[in-house]
């Protein structure tokens, strides 16, 4: 009774050849189209799909992606179609039969079994919607197999270079590269804000892609202390649809100040393009990574409030990945452990995060949280392969790492007399009452000398400087903060420094040998 009741009622409502319906995420969809358009990310090139499906199954399939599409995520949707495509393909079938469902299974491994779970949700739903092509032998089958899932957390396990968590050097790389990139022109505000954010927050790219100006919140807390917050909105959660549910992250004010800055320059760029004014509880709804192709003089007030309630005016999100990739190649960052140009994702910085959670002691629950997981079964990666990157940065290793490194950013100079501002003794940069450097940078600059300076683009390092005792110092400082908390994460906060001056020390020796020789 209840499944004819459930039967009845899509029935009700299934879409026709003239009559579209609406995706998940508010897009209109006719069923005749060739291309359907699930959200600003995923389109489904249907009639693709149709060439390899029996014809007297064409309808049938229609109105089970249509019931996908209107119930389920872009994502999910587009993924059972691509599942659907690998098997007809595979099996070299236009039907779905008993037969070559097993010899599809028999294909597949333990690493991809998981194509045949999605595609086994997909065709249940088909048949349990009353329509031809599937059998109730085919749902039998489907019923009796237990089908692996996808291998989960493997590259955060392994520690994979290229694809897991990155060191703390090598994300300290990638923040101080991302600002350098940008006071150097080479990337844009709204580059390092996606940049920034992504590497700060671990959020999903989807996530990055759907924040709106309003979302950069502002406040006081109980203490009367100040507080940077962003209203994110969630993503993976069932049911969930555009910005329907939300977590706020705290950030710091640095962060916060670069993504006002991105605010107003995407206000800015859209009321230009618009060609009108727009009033401020409007720009409020702005997204703050906005897609610049969609907005022009065409579009009123109206339609623009009427686009703003979807997606359609935001980034796509595979644009944030695109984003962090291409701030790592204008700074050209380097993983000390590889020796090679650092291989970035979004992705790589949530599991940075949720492996330097892991490494500080907190347990699966707070973890799960601190990604925005709906459960705690993901999380289990993070605490089972807790990692020590920091207790191998040492004076006998770190020479072998630093030129993999690149954390020098600044230049070597033969003396203080040639470098920028060398006649300016207040660009004199000095460690222990020794000159170790010049600053050439005109600008306000309130930084802890030397430290920082190693890893600054503007820092000119004089080769007869005082390196090694820098270097020295930073080492002793390291073992002392160890042996009091016990910490190694404390303790290699200046890592990334610690490898600049061995750099320096490195190329000085170098230099010396050559002005020896002449």
């Amino acid at each position: 009774m209840k499944n004819n009741l459930i039967k009845s009622f899509i029935k009700f409502n299934e879409p026709t050849l003239d009559k579209p319906f609406f995706s998940k995420a508010g897009y209109a969809i006719s069923m005749n189209n060739n291309v359907w358009g699930l959200d600003k990310d995923k389109k489904i090139n249907v009639k693709y799909t149709l060439n390899f499906l029996n014809n007297e199954l064409h309808n049938s399939f229609l109105k089970t992606l249509s019931f996908y599409a209107q119930n389920y995520s872009a994502a999910h949707t587009f993924n059972v179609n691509s599942q659907l495509l690998t098997y007809l393909k595979s099996t070299k079938t236009d039907q779905i039969k008993a037969d070559d469902l097993i010899s599809y299974r028999s294909k597949l491994n333990k690493q991809n079994e998981y194509f045949l779970g999605t595609l086994k949700g997909f065709l249940k739903k088909w048949h349990e919607l009353g329509d031809d092509g599937i059998s109730d032998e085919v749902v039998e089958l489907l019923d009796g197999w237990t089908l692996k899932g996808n291998v989960k957390g493997d590259v955060v396990k392994r520690l994979d270079p290229d694809k897991g968590p990155l060191t703390d050097i090598e994300l300290l790389a990638f923040n101080e590269g991302a600002v350098q990139a940008f006071e150097r022109g080479k990337i844009s505000i709204s580059d390092l804000a996606i940049g920034l954010i992504s590497s700060n927050t671990g959020r999903r790219q989807v996530q990055i892609s759907h924040l709106k100006i309003k979302d950069l919140l502002a406040g006081k807390n109980k203490k009367g202390e100040d507080m940077y917050l962003i209203n994110v909105p969630r993503a993976k959660q069932r049911g969930a649809t555009f910005r329907s549910e939300f977590k706020q992250f705290a950030i710091t004010k640095e962060l916060w100040t670069i993504l006002n800055m991105q605010a107003q320059s995407a206000a800015n760029k859209i009321e230009s393009l618009a060609g009108f004014e727009i009033k401020d509880i409007d720009r409020l709804e702005l997204p703050l990574f906005p897609n610049i192709s969609k907005f022009s003089s065409h579009l009123n007030l109206t339609q623009l409030r009427q686009k703003l309630a979807k997606d359609e005016l935001h980034i796509q999100s595979s644009e944030i990945t695109h984003t962090v990739k291409k701030i790592a190649d204008a700074a050209n960052i380097h993983s000390e452990r590889t020796g090679k140009a650092i291989e970035i994702s979004s992705n790589r910085f949530r599991y940075t995060m949720g492996t330097r959670a892991a490494r500080e002691g907190f347990g699966i629950m707070v973890i799960a949280e601190l990604l925005d997981h709906s459960d705690t079964q993901n999380a289990n990666v993070y605490i089972e392969n807790i990692p020590e990157y920091a207790e191998r940065i040492n004076e006998k290793v770190g020479h072998l790492l630093a030129p993999y490194a690149q954390a020098f950013a600044g230049v070597l100079v033969n003396s203080e007399k040639d470098t920028r501002r060398g006649n300016d003794l207040k660009s004199r940069i000095r460690s222990g009452g020794k000159g170790v450097g010049t600053c050439g940078s005109f600008g306000f600059c309130g930084a802890r000398v030397p430290i920082p300076c190693y890893t600054c683009i503007h820092f000119q390092a004089w080769v007869d400087g005082p390196h090694q005792r820098v270097l020295d110092e930073l080492i002793a400082e390291r073992d002392r903060i160890k042996e009091i908390t016990g910490d190694i994460a404390v303790a290699a906060i200046n890592d990334r420094t610690i490898l600049a001056v061995m750099e320096v020390i490195r190329l000085c020796e170098a230099r010396r040998m050559v002005l020896t020789n002449g």
